[in-house]
């Protein structure tokens, strides 16, 4: 027992520090050139470095030290409750009778005549107790008992204790855990996985408009709803120009909780993915994933997380853009159009303006043009001037700034002052967490037998009644005697009614 304790206190030392390991040492183990990588990055020395490493706290609860701790607590507990089981079934089935001297030395000890027979008091002992009897020389010898099966409390903890840990342990030994991100159409897979996974479809779902949520009023301005004021009006908070707070009777329809994914996230509900399961080519099943809810097959579990708010599918359309056309040379206007998609207009040198492109939330990355959300944040549209089949040169207009890139090969500037019939469909990737955990059966084992033996410990008491009935001249001579392992209290002045039960008959 004290090894188990030492090897107790050690575990919640090191699973407490581990929890603070990454944020002094934020490695993460992954391809090939991980270690020269991180070595690197945070300008550790070598040594350190492979010391650090050899002990693995990049994945402290996998290391082989974490995992010799609960190797060897696991098998104090086993030892543990070897020993003690022996004794504890002895105890359970101890029939032991008590003499007249042994019973006259109990704390609770009672004596009395009565003229009932033997027969007749041992039907009114109480009915809890499970007595055995024994004839003696001039009557009976009594020993019942109740609530014995509290002595197994002790190993129902300890297995429980001991499948928890052993649970851990192979988790940690044979667990595995990644993310994986896709977009519908998307076919997810991995190493460790023989079988591939297909997202079908992918929504975020909203909770209706309530108390405390953020909205957009009017595609203006943002408020938060502070009061509901009947079915069809709130009452919002909101900042004037001047920067005070000012209160808002809006109705229903003027508001969106749906408005930018990186500031209404708080009015979201639910993330739910629908998943195919593929396997050799043949489609298996399908199965609709979301939150505390995940999809089981073959011991791994998809747990449906989060979603990719960087990386959105996002299909946007306009009917047409208004866009000013100058010279580039000296800026005089030239026209005012109105360019559908695909619309072309000739500019007075010959070639054709189009309109190739929309983006609601223009964003550059890796030097590649597309949008970041869904909503108009930074609107552009891409203009091609085409002289035949060629391309002369292009250029990116911006509602909300006066930035242009100018090309060599330019001669007009453009100006886009307004938008007209905007819609757009936003897909994010979905991120699922897959797990598998060997060891999952054995924790849920651990934590039943665990409450078992606890309620066996708390609500069940180890109680004995001892009595010897003398028969005598038509007379019973009873001598009665009782212990309780807990509640003394209560249990001697059950024994004292159980006593006068008998002498009152």
């Amino acid at each position: 027992m004290k090894f188990a304790i030492i090897v107790l206190v050690i575990l919640a030392i090191v699973s407490v520090a581990s929890l603070f390991i990454g944020e002094f040492y934020p490695v993460t183990a992954g391809g090939p050139g991980w270690q020269e990588y991180w070595q690197q990055e945070l300008g550790i020395s070598k040594p350190l470095f492979k010391v650090l490493t050899f002990f693995q706290l990049h994945d402290p609860y996998r290391s082989w030290w974490y995992r010799l701790l609960l190797g060897f607590l696991s098998l104090s507990l086993f030892v543990c409750i070897i020993d003690k089981l022996p004794t504890i079934i002895k105890e359970i089935r101890r029939d032991k009778f008590k003499d007249t001297e042994a019973l006259q030395r109990l704390k609770l000890y009672s004596s009395f005549s009565t003229d009932k027979s033997s027969e007749e008091l041992i039907k009114r002992l109480p009915s809890l107790f499970r007595f055995r009897s024994e004839e003696s020389e001039n009557g009976k010898r009594l020993y019942g008992q109740r609530g014995v099966i509290s002595h197994l409390g002790q190993t129902f903890n300890h297995t429980g204790l001991l499948c928890l840990v052993l649970g851990g342990l192979f988790t940690s030994w044979l667990g595995f855990s990644t993310s994986v991100s896709g977009l519908p159409g998307d076919i997810l897979s991995d190493p460790a996985l023989d079988f591939t996974v297909r997202v079908d479809s992918f929504n975020i779902e909203y909770y209706p408009l309530g108390l405390g949520q953020y909205v957009l009023v009017d595609d203006a301005f943002i408020g938060r709803i502070i009061k509901r004021l009947d079915d069809e009006r709130f009452l919002l908070e909101t900042m004037s120009e001047s920067g005070e707070l000012a209160n808002l009777s809006v109705e229903r329809e003027r508001l969106r909780n749906q408005y930018n994914i990186n500031m209404d996230s708080g009015n979201i509900s639910d993330y739910i993915a629908v998943l195919t399961i593929i396997e050799d080519g043949e489609e298996i099943a399908t199965r609709r994933v979301e939150v505390n809810h995940p999809m089981r097959y073959k011991g791994f579990r998809f747990y449906q997380t989060s979603f990719d708010s960087n990386n959105p599918l996002v299909n946007a359309n306009i009917d047409s853009a208004l866009v000013v056309i100058k010279r580039l040379d000296d800026e005089a206007l030239v026209d005012t159009v109105a360019l559908s998609m695909d619309g072309k207009y000739q500019l007075p040198d010959g070639s054709l303006l189009t309109l190739t492109r929309f983006l609601p939330d223009f964003r550059l990355i890796d030097g590649e043009a597309m949008s970041a959300s869904g909503h108009l944040l930074n609107p552009a549209v891409l203009l091609q001037v085409q002289k035949g089949n060629e391309d002369l040169y292009h250029q990116w207009s911006f509602l909300r700034s006066t930035f242009h890139h100018t090309d060599p090969e330019a001669r007009y500037n453009f100006v886009l002052l307004e938008i007209f019939g905007f819609t757009s469909q936003v897909t994010y990737p979905t991120i699922l967490e897959v797990k598998k955990t060997p060891g999952y059966f054995l924790v849920w084992l651990g934590f039943i037998l665990s409450t078992i033996g606890l309620g066996l410990s708390f609500y069940f008491t180890p109680q004995r009644l001892w009595l010897v009935i003398r028969q005598d001249k038509g007379q019973s001579e009873v001598l009665m005697g009782g212990i309780s392992r807990k509640n003394k209290a209560l249990f001697a002045q059950k024994f004292d009614n159980w006593v006068k039960r008998l002498q009152e008959g």
